[in-house]
């Protein structure tokens, strides 16, 4: 009976150290998996990834989330981003801007963004718009944090204490295509091409740590089911060279055009599902609407952490009232 809380006590610290390796693996290494983050509300956060997604609402809009990944698990990733969209002398023309921030263990990264899209009306209900924007990231990682232990010395790749910072810019291109307020398919890229985020500029080992592009591919669609009642799918693919192909798998049911209820599945690195996912939104008003959603991870974490959670709020301006009234759902 005495030993079960010390081998509770190993395997957590085990795990511990096997978050730390991971995040120099992150920082000091070639690119091989994912390095942006993951939303549960991929599908009202499409300007976080998508540049020609911006305007496309026809109004002002305001996007805030905040996400607490794997709660209850020391040094976990936590995210927060604000975002704004609108369109700009016409309906044409649409701009927007992004903030976000990243933080996991001793890393902590900011990203901004500054977006602009061009709507081509192809027919009367068919109208595509392209994208770019312009990134700017900061990356800052503190080797001087007393739950760092250095099991190798003298490692190039790494900085032997303090903090290290890096900044560096990028652009990306995007398309999305809409039919009316019924479908949408959209294709980007958000950082066209690598950065070099190496760490310490003394390395002579002559490998280099790159941010790699990450190519994003979603799509989804409202279909009425009775006069009350829509069913919205969604599916998100995100693709980065040498790692396995992401998605996230949505389904939502619309309700009184005031109150979203669903649940997806998202398709990880480990070859099946890591986590299912649920989330709901309320329509406070015209222009509030609210968002929840919670993450159940299947994933071999899940004996370390409760799972993770997601709030995002939207605030819409202006517009038509009929936009406001019926608020478009993707």
């Amino acid at each position: 009976m005495r030993r079960k809380p010390c081998a509770v006590n190993r395997k957590n610290n085990t795990m511990k150290n096997i978050l730390y390796t991971l995040i120099f693996l992150f920082a000091s290494l070639s690119a091989t998996a994912q390095q942006e983050t993951n939303y549960t509300f991929f599908m009202y956060n499409q300007q976080a990834y998508n540049p020609a997604y911006v305007g496309s609402r026809g109004f002002g809009s305001f996007t805030a989330l905040y996400r607490n990944q794997w709660t209850g698990f020391e040094g976990a990733p936590k995210s927060q981003l604000l975002s704004y969209q609108s369109p700009f002398l016409n309906d044409r023309i649409g701009i927007g801007v992004t903030v976000s921030h990243f933080e996991m263990g001793i890393t902590n990264n900011w990203n901004a963004n500054l977006a602009y899209s061009y709507k081509l009306q192809i027919t009367d209900d068919w109208g595509m718009r392209l994208g770019m924007q312009g990134v700017f990231r900061y990356q800052g990682i503190n080797f001087g944090d007393e739950k760092v232990v250095v099991s190798v010395l003298n490692d190039p790749s790494i900085n032997s204490g303090g903090e290290t910072r890096n900044y560096d810019a990028n652009v990306g291109l995007g398309v999305y295509l809409n039919y009316k307020d019924l479908f949408y398919f959209g294709a980007s890229v958000p950082n066209m091409y690598p950065n070099d985020i190496s760490i310490n500029e003394s390395n002579t080992s002559g490998e280099l740590a790159e941010y790699s592009a990450h190519f994003y591919f979603n799509m989804g669609g409202r279909f009425a089911i009775n006069e009350n009642v829509a069913f919205s799918p969604n599916l998100l693919v995100k693709y980065v060279q040498d790692a396995p192909v992401n998605f996230d798998i949505n389904a939502n049911f619309i309700f009184y055009e005031r109150f979203v209820a669903g649940f997806s599945g998202r398709y990880g690195s480990s070859g099946t599902f890591d986590s299912v996912d649920l989330l709901m939104l309320y329509q406070l008003s015209g222009s509030l609407g609210l968002g929840l959603g919670y993450d159940f991870t299947l994933s071999e974490i899940k004996d370390h952490s409760s799972g993770s959670y997601e709030i995002m709020l939207r605030y819409d301006l202006g517009g038509e009232k009929s936009d406001l009234e019926n608020p478009r759902y993707f």
